[in-house]
């Protein structure tokens, strides 16, 4: 998955409540 590069990020927890969105979402 491309969002091993959010996984760095902080916000990792946010990207996991993104993740149930749309990985369109994960891009912002």
């Amino acid at each position: 998955f491309h969002y091993s590069k959010y996984l760095c990020k902080p916000r990792r927890v946010e990207m996991a409540a993104t993740l149930g969105l749309t990985d369109r979402q994960i891009k912002v």
